[in-house]
This record gives structure tokens, C-alpha cells and sequence, in this order.
């Protein structure tokens, strides 16, 4: 038997509230379907993410057998403060997924993941470290130096999200062969170390 609309917002504050305390979660019928449900979700953290790192955030937090069980046929709109439905805006992913090749020859071509490693990860330990907060506060200054128009970003962001790197520290753990930061991670995994955490201080 099928859940109430009631009964699934009730479990998704039970799965997402202790990760963003003051989300709003509205479960009802879609407008243009009543027989799809739709779930709105709020919540000013995502105020300076992308949707689709938005979702990402947020399907992670759900089990996976709750999401096949419960979720397949819904609808989701994941939404800052003051944002509706039809101001998302969502990649297309095969577009992304064409452009993918020569987008990361660019990257590369400009150094880009260099000049991040060297901020996440400095060569010299006496240097600060910039903090991951979960988003690309770090990528975005170093792309539009680097050459990047801001209108470019939505596409190169989103590719390096497909390749798993939704946030700054991401970026260098998933979308690159190589960089300091993950060597370093793997290093003290092989010494039987604690890795050290981008986001420990928050």
C-alpha cells in the first residue's frame, strides 16, 4: 500500500533534519498530474548551490530502499528561500556529458586543478588551508582568474559534477586523476592514519 503524502514528508524530516535542521519539506499532488506527488523542498543552505547539487545532497540522506519503494514516481523541487519551481534550472545531461572532453582539456589546459590543489592542499605545510564548505566557493574565483567566464560555469561545473566532485574538495578527490589532496588522504589511509578532514572545523 502506498504512503500518504503526510506520512512520506514525516519520514523525510525524520531522514533530513538532522543534516539541514531548518529545511521545510511539502509533500502534496503536482498541479499538472494529481497523480504524481510532488515534494518541495526549502532551505537557505541551498542558497548558493546549483539544484542538481541540491539533489544530490538531499538522495543521499534517503535510503536507497525507501527512495525505490516510496519515491520513484515523485517529483522533486529543491529550492532556496523566495525561489519556485520554474527558476531551477537543471543541466542538460547529455549535453554535459558531450561537452564533458573538452571541457576538462581546458581545465587542465588552464591549470585549474593546479591552482585549487595549491589552495585545499598547499605544498607548504606552514601555508593555510581554504575549508570545503560543501559547495564551490573556492573553484569559482580560481575559474573566472583562470579565464572562465561566469557564464560558463554553469557547463563546467556541472561537468565536474558528473565526474563526482560536487563540492571544492570533491573536485580534487573524484574529477581528477591526480592531486595532492587525495594523495594525502590515501597516504594516511595506508598508514592507518585518520585522513584529514576539508570540512573537519565545521
Amino acid at each position: 500500500m502506498s504512503l500518504s503524502a503526510d506520512q512520506i514528508a514525516a519520514d523525510l524530516r525524520r531522514f533530513i533534519v538532522p543534516s539541514y535542521p531548518e529545511i521545510e519539506i511539502r509533500v502534496e499532488p503536482w498541479e499538472q498530474d494529481p497523480t504524481r506527488l510532488a515534494i518541495y523542498f526549502t532551505d537557505a543552505k541551498f542558497t548558493v548551490l546549483y539544484p542538481y547539487q541540491r539533489w544530490h545532497y538531499l538522495t543521499h540522506l534517503i535510503p536507497e530502499e525507501y527512495q525505490s519503494a516510496n519515491l520513484e514516481n515523485t517529483l522533486w523541487f529543491e529550492m532556496a528561500p523566495g525561489e519556485n519551481p520554474e527558476d531551477l534550472r537543471y543541466p542538460d545531461i547529455e549535453l554535459i556529458d558531450e561537452i564533458t572532453p573538452d571541457v576538462m582539456r581546458c581545465l587542465i589546459g588552464s591549470r585549474f586543478f593546479e591552482f585549487l590543489d595549491n589552495v585545499m592542499c598547499p605544498q607548504a605545510t606552514d601555508e593555510p588551508r581554504c575549508e570545503c564548505w560543501g559547495d564551490f566557493r573556492n573553484s569559482r574565483p580560481i575559474l573566472l582568474a583562470r579565464g572562465f567566464k561566469e557564464e560558463e560555469l554553469f557547463d563546467v561545473l556541472h561537468v565536474l559534477m558528473r565526474a563526482g566532485g560536487f563540492c571544492d574538495c570533491e573536485i580534487l578527490y573524484n574529477a581528477v586523476e591526480e592531486s595532492r589532496l587525495k594523495a594525502e588522504y590515501w597516504t594516511a589511509r595506508a598508514e592507518g592514519r585518520s585522513p584529514y578532514d576539508p570540512h573537519a572545523s565545521k
